[in-house]
C-alpha cells in the first residue's frame, strides 16, 4: 500500500517551490531587480522591422546590439552579461503597446531602447510609466513625446519642435518660397512636424495655402497633387516616412509640380526613399540632426558594424549612431547604480535606475555630446539640411542664425 507524505513534510516541499516566486515578487514590489549568478541583465529594443521603416529599423537594432556586445567584451555589469531583446512593433500605436507589456512582463528587463516611431513610443511610454522602467529613444522625435512629464521618456534624438522651426526658417529664407502646401501622414510624429513647419512659416510672413492629411496606406496621390498643380506653390512640406514620399515625387512630375520643391524630414532621409523615388528624388531636401559626434569615433563605429553586419550602416538607415548612444546611456546608468551582493546576486534599483538615465550629463556619443534635460531631450539641437544630388544625400550650409540653439 502507498503511504501518504506526512501533511508538514508537504508544507515543506510547497514552501521551498513558492518561496522563490514570492521573493521575486517582493523584489519587483520593492523596486528592485535582482539577478543571480548566470541570469542575463536584458535591455528591451522595440523597433519597426516589417511595416513603414524596415530598414531604418534594423539598422537601429544593429547600432544598439554593436553596443551591448562591445559592452559585454569590456566585462559586462560587474561580469553579468547584458542581453538585447529585440521586438516588432511595426512603427503602429497598439503593437507598442502590446511589445511593452510584453517587456514589462519579463521582471529581467531593466530598460528599452526604443521606441523607434513617435506614434509608437508615446503610448509604450505609459506603460514603462507605470511599470517604472526608463525608455530611452534614439529616433522618437515627435515634440510630444517628451512634454507629458513622464520621467521614464528620453530620447537621445533631436526635438521636432526645433527640426520643424529651422526646416521653416530654410525653406522661407533660404530656398526663397514664399507659398507653401503641408501634408502629412496623420501620425503624431507627422503632423506634429508638420505643424509645426505651417505654423513658423507663417509666423515668418510665409502663407501655407493648404495644410493636408495624406493616407500614408494610399498609393495615388494624384487627385491631391493635382488640386495642389492649380494652387501653384513654391514647396511642397510633407510630414512623413520614406515610401509615401517617394510615391509624391514621382508622381508630381505627372502633374504639372515638376519645378515645385518637395521638402521633408528625417523619416525620408534614407537610401531606400533616394532607391524608390529614382530621378525623381533629384534636388529634394530633407532635415536631420546634425552629426556633431567625433568623427574618427564615427568612422571606427561604421567599420565594426560593417564588419559585424555585412552592411554599411547608412545603406539601411540614419539612426545608428543615436541607436548606439540611447544603448550607451542605458548601459552607463546601469554602471552607476548596479550592486553586487555578497551572494554574488546583483541588485538593480529601478528609480535609482531612472535618475541616472535623466541626468545623463556631457556623456561623449556618437551623435553628439549627451546631456539630459528635465523633460528627457538628451541629442543635439543642431539641425542640418540635405539635398539630394545623383543618387546620395549632400549636406547643404545652413546658416548659424536660423538654428534654435544660436537662440540660447
Amino acid at each position: 500500500m502507498r503511504r501518504k507524505l506526512p501533511l508538514l513534510v508537504m508544507m515543506l516541499v510547497v514552501l521551498v517551490a513558492v518561496t522563490p516566486v514570492l521573493a521575486s515578487r517582493v523584489a519587483q514590489e520593492e523596486g528592485v531587480v535582482t539577478f543571480a549568478a548566470g541570469d542575463s541583465v536584458k535591455i528591451g529594443l522595440a523597433t519597426d522591422l516589417s511595416n513603414l521603416i524596415p530598414a531604418p529599423g534594423q539598422d537601429i537594432a544593429n547600432g544598439a546590439q554593436l553596443a551591448v556586445d562591445e559592452f559585454n567584451e569590456a566585462g559586462g555589469l560587474q561580469g553579468f552579461t547584458v542581453e538585447l531583446v529585440v521586438e516588432d512593433d511595426r512603427c503602429v500605436g497598439e503593437d507598442a503597446t502590446s511589445v511593452a507589456n510584453l517587456f514589462v512582463s519579463d521582471p529581467h528587463i531593466v530598460g528599452v531602447v526604443g521606441h523607434v516611431c513617435s506614434g509608437a513610443s508615446i503610448p509604450a511610454s505609459e506603460v514603462y510609466q507605470e511599470a517604472r522602467i526608463p525608455m530611452v529613444s534614439p529616433s522618437s522625435t515627435a515634440g510630444a513625446f517628451t512634454a507629458r512629464g513622464l520621467d521614464v521618456a528620453n530620447r537621445v534624438a533631436f526635438n521636432d519642435n526645433i527640426q520643424g522651426v529651422v526646416a521653416a526658417r530654410f525653406i522661407f529664407s533660404e530656398l526663397g518660397a514664399q507659398r507653401i502646401a503641408v501634408l502629412h501622414d496623420n501620425t503624431s510624429y507627422g503632423e506634429g512636424l508638420a505643424s509645426t513647419v505651417a505654423a513658423t512659416f507663417e509666423e515668418l510672413g510665409g502663407e501655407v495655402i493648404t495644410f493636408e492629411v495624406v493616407d500614408p496606406e494610399e498609393q495615388d496621390f494624384r487627385p491631391v497633387l493635382t488640386v495642389l498643380a492649380g494652387q501653384e506653390p513654391d514647396l511642397i512640406y510633407l510630414g512623413g516616412y520614406e515610401a509615401q514620399a517617394a510615391l509624391i515625387v514621382q508622381q508630381m512630375a505627372e502633374v504639372g509640380l515638376e519645378d515645385t520643391i518637395f521638402f521633408s524630414d528625417d523619416g525620408v532621409y534614407t537610401a531606400t526613399y533616394l532607391e524608390l523615388a529614382g530621378d525623381a528624388s533629384e534636388g529634394t531636401y530633407v532635415t536631420f540632426g546634425a552629426q556633431v559626434g567625433d568623427p574618427e569615433a564615427n568612422e571606427a563605429f561604421d567599420e565594426r558594424y560593417e564588419e559585424k553586419f555585412g552592411v554599411a550602416p547608412d545603406e539601411l538607415g540614419p539612426f545608428h549612431a543615436q541607436a548606439y548612444d540611447a544603448a550607451t546611456v542605458i548601459l552607463k546608468a546601469l554602471e552607476a547604480v548596479a550592486t553586487v551582493d555578497d551572494a554574488g546576486n546583483l541588485s538593480v534599483d529601478r528609480e535609482a535606475l531612472i535618475e541616472a538615465v535623466r541626468t545623463t550629463e556631457d556623456l561623449e556619443g556618437l551623435s553628439g555630446l549627451i546631456t539630459c534635460d528635465e523633460n528627457g531631450d538628451c541629442g543635439s539641437a543642431t539641425i542640418a539640411v540635405f539635398v539630394a544630388e545623383g543618387g546620395e544625400w549632400v549636406e547643404v550650409e545652413v546658416p548659424e542664425e536660423l538654428q534654435v540653439s544660436s537662440e540660447s
